[in-house]
């Protein structure tokens, strides 16, 4: 009632119905009938500048506008969609008269000390806390980025000496349209002039630093669970007087800031969720704009070179927008839990919900859009989002190196995470069925009932957190898994996590969120299923150790990707050997070793809390195999090289065995697990080994075979199936042996040279030479060149000539430094015969 009192004291005279809710709740009368005065104060507000950045409701709504045109564009003209009337808002009381403002104490300028705070609060790599300009050329001014969980200086100008006894001030913030104290949206607090310098790490508070003169600073702490976003700073100082009856009344003068202050998450703060006591790696996981992601299969990895480019100008703002955005424009305590916002901004980066920012596509067909292999940073991403809504198009590790950028930007510690022969679980039975049915005498796979897949890899993010959400103490704190590629729906939205690496581990699928999901992805066995004339199934094999191998990062040494030079102005070494160098294995954090009992454990626990398990995958054991099949080939295939493959058979047992036959064939994969049709195969007659004996049936595939049949990624499915007849006429139990390998070409890298001097001022121009030979036998046609970094000002992506056979493409590039620093410098080549040629060179900004 009190603060709808003084609301009515600003508007004017209180309507009827207002004098009623007021005697509703308590007001007292007069005998008269009229109501009694109720002591309040008045208060102006005032400040002497124009806001510098329109206020974050505002320029979202000019955000959602764009992005809004853009996806209606194809279905009618272009139009703002319909809002709801709304109310006008009740008028502030008018500024004070120069006059009057003059006879008591007030604020003439705040100074937020933007580059000593964001030293302070290791913020200082943000472009955006000094005055720039943008890429549209418009001039900006510095904002002040810091941290909660810790104090900032702010300067205060006042009209006179500030004296501890005759004045009075507090500090008010505020984040969001109408701010409350309730929800978290709204703080103040008086000014400690004793100089208290410890408070309570969920309070805000503030202590008089210092006094000179005129300027007093101000030392003030930020709770370390508000709410991160956008804050603006209000000062509340006090005058007494009398009324014109004589009667003592105080007026309240308020000071609006003219800018913004950008509170983030602190894991340098004990008390913040995002702590990480170790803080050297902090300088990975927060502050290093560089890295790579790891692709490929199993045994053929190699990394691509990223610029995640969290401080790029924009990029802060347009994570803010999403989490805001994700939150459907309602700020809220949630926002302060960073649990919460992990889980938001990994279905903000998908566009599947709430139109997000990348658009999925894995049918190799792009021509409205972007290939996702010609990516190479997310600074271009989010930029073209936040000018025309969601961005075409993406796959797995885009989806991946995206959020790392984001949840770096607004701070929480982030890493990009590689799952090699990575499961996908369509029916939460937490183990991959595989189902084969018998033609034409051999086994092959039942493409209709076979939902579940095994990606050559899959690529998520892990974000350090507290869970004090799981009631569980400290075992759930760490790494957990969040992933934005739109897979299945987890509480109805496409989001995954985020989900503890010790409750994965574990096999504890009961844990929130989709622990059993990644699980899956990461450790489940996967099961063989034979499908007999009655339709009924029969369990032949059960295959342990295939799934979750190489989960992969990069090592955390705060250094870009591309730091090591060999050679007189060039990068010159083994890309297979140095990406693995910077390759950091973790799959101990994900599983046990394999076949262990802690291992085997947690699978069967994992099986026995699945929503849908199948019964009788562990029921009995398999059929014995007297014949060994082993299928081998080289991982280290260069594309337009012959493949050979052979499938070798040992007897094991103790007696002579017949081998009926053994077929070879090979089939196009997509990194998703889907096959195209068989192009390739080969039958061997049969042979009969003595107990001991050893053999190989060996075939040669040469780039006429397979050229015409890749897609993207140059993967194939080998398959290999060797059948031994039964030992004797009366059983019909003979053996079947399948073996399935997936299989990547080996593609060129770029070699990337700088020209000249190795160090570049900043704003002059470096030159790099980009080049590589064409290992196909035919000439590369529609190809493109896209650059990402830090440390240079943004490139449009270039089309490029053509490279005939067995000629070497060799490019020159000039870059702006924009960045002080040293800084990766990534390159992508597409083309239509061979795509994602990548590779980086290394360059110090003074």
């Amino acid at each position: 009632m009190y603060k709808q009192y003084v609301k009515t004291l600003q508007t004017g005279s209180p309507d009827e119905s207002s004098k009623k809710q007021f005697r509703k709740k308590g007001t007292k009368e007069s005998k008269t009938g009229k109501e009694l005065a109720i002591p309040a104060y008045k208060e102006y507000s005032y400040s002497p500048k124009k806001r510098r950045r329109l206020n974050f409701w505002d320029r979202d709504r000019e955000m959602y506008y764009k992005t809004w045109r853009k996806l209606v564009k194809d279905l009618m003209e272009r139009e703002k969609p319909p809002t709801r009337e709304s109310s006008p808002e009740p008028p502030k009381p008018k500024p004070p008269k120069p006059e009057k403002l003059v006879k008591v104490l007030h604020v003439q300028d705040v100074n937020l000390n933007i580059a000593e705070n964001a030293e302070k609060h290791r913020t200082s790599q943000y472009d955006c806390i000094s005055e720039r300009e943008n890429d549209e050329g418009q001039s900006c001014p510095a904002e002040c980025v810091v941290r909660r969980g810790d104090f900032m200086k702010i300067t205060l100008t006042l009209d006179r000496p500030y004296e501890k006894k005759a004045h009075d001030m507090r500090l008010i913030f505020t984040t969001g349209k109408d701010s409350v104290e309730s929800k978290g949206t709204r703080v103040q607090f008086k000014i400690d002039e004793d100089g208290k310098k410890t408070y309570n790490a969920d309070k805000w508070g503030g202590y008089l630093e210092s006094c000179d003169g005129n300027k007093i600073n101000v030392m003030v702490y930020i709770a370390a669970d508000c709410i991160i976003g956008e804050w603006t700073l209000c000062v509340r100082t006090f005058a007494k007087g009398k009324n014109k009856k004589g009667e003592p009344k105080t007026i309240k003068y308020l000071y609006e800031h003219d800018e913004d202050i950008n509170i983030l998450f602190n894991p340098w703060c004990k008390d913040d969720g995002t702590y990480m006591e170790d803080s050297e790696l902090l300088k990975e996981y927060i502050l290093n704009e560089s890295g790579c992601v790891y692709r490929g299969n199993t045994w053929t990895r190699g990394a691509k070179p990223w610029n995640f480019g969290q401080f790029e100008d924009g990029i802060l703002d347009i994570a803010m927008y999403l989490l805001r955005y994700g939150f459907k424009g309602k700020i809220k305590k949630d926002m302060g839990d960073p649990v919460k916002v992990s889980r938001i901004l990994a279905k903000m980066v998908n566009a599947c919900d709430d139109n997000g920012v990348l658009v999925g596509n894995w049918s190799g067909e792009y021509d409205d859009g972007v290939s996702p292999t010609a990516w190479a940073g997310s600074p271009k991403i989010l930029k073209q989002f936040s000018q025309s809504g969601p961005v075409k198009y993406g796959q797995c590790w885009v989806f991946s190196c995206l959020l790392t950028t984001v949840c770096r930007a607004v701070g929480i510690p982030c890493r990009t995470v590689t799952n090699f022969s990575s499961a996908h679980d369509t029916n939460e039975s937490n183990s991959i069925d595989k189902y084969y049915i018998r033609k034409e005498g051999k086994l092959e796979l039942d493409e209709c009932r076979n939902a579940d897949s095994v990606w050559n890899f899959h690529v998520w993010n892990e974000v350090w957190l507290e869970r004090p959400d799981l009631g569980r103490g400290k075992v759930m704190d760490g790494w957990q898994v969040i992933d934005a590629t739109p897979q299945e729906t987890s509480d109805g939205e496409y989001t995954c996590g985020p989900a503890p690496l010790y409750a994965i581990k574990h096999g504890d699928c009961s844990i929130q969120y989709d622990v059993g999901f990644v699980f899956t992805e990461v450790n489940a066995d996967e099961v063989c299923w034979k499908i007999l004339d009655d339709d009924s199934t029969e369990k032949f094999k059960v295959k342990t150790t295939k799934i979750g191998k190489c989960i992969s990062t990069k090592v955390p040494d705060g250094k870009p990707f591309q730091d090591e030079t060999y050679g007189e102005g060039g990068f010159h070494f083994d890309r297979i050997d140095y990406d693995e160098k910077k390759r950091l294995d973790v799959t101990d954090c994900y599983k046990f070793q394999e076949g262990s009992k802690q291992e085997r454990e947690a699978v069967l626990k994992a099986h026995q809390t699945a929503k849908c398990p199948i019964k009788g995958i562990y029921d009995i054991g398999e059929v014995k195999e007297d014949i060994k099949f082993k299928l081998n080939h080289s991982n280290e295939v260069m594309i337009g090289c012959p493949l050979v493959i052979d499938i070798s058979a040992k007897n094991v047992g103790s007696k002579a065995r017949q081998i009926s036959y053994v077929h070879i064939s090979v089939k196009s994969k997509t990194y998703t697990g889907q096959a195209g049709p068989e192009f390739f195969d080969k039958y061997f007659g049969g042979t009969q080994l003595s107990p001991g004996e050893e053999t190989k049936f060996e075939v040669t595939m040469t780039h006429e075979d397979y050229l015409e049949n890749l897609v993207e990624q140059a993967g194939l499915q080998i398959d290999g199936l060797g059948v031994v007849d039964s030992i004797d006429e009366t059983s019909d139990n003979c053996q079947e042996t399948t073996k399935s390998h997936d299989f990547r070409f080996r593609r060129p890298d770029l070699t990337v040279e700088t020209i000249g001097e190795k160090n570049v001022k900043k704003g002059e121009t470096a030159k790099f030479k980009v080049s590589f030979k064409n290992p196909l036998r035919v000439p590369l046609t529609n190809c493109l060149m896209t650059m990402e970094s830090a440390g240079f000002r943004n490139r449009e992506d270039e089309k490029q000539p053509d490279v005939k056979v067995d000629e070497e493409y060799c490019q020159e590039f000039f870059l702006n430094a924009k960045k002080k620093g040293t800084h990766d410098v990534n390159f992508s080549f597409d083309c239509r015969e061979l795509k994602d040629i990548s590779g980086s060179g290394v360059i110090n900004i003074v």
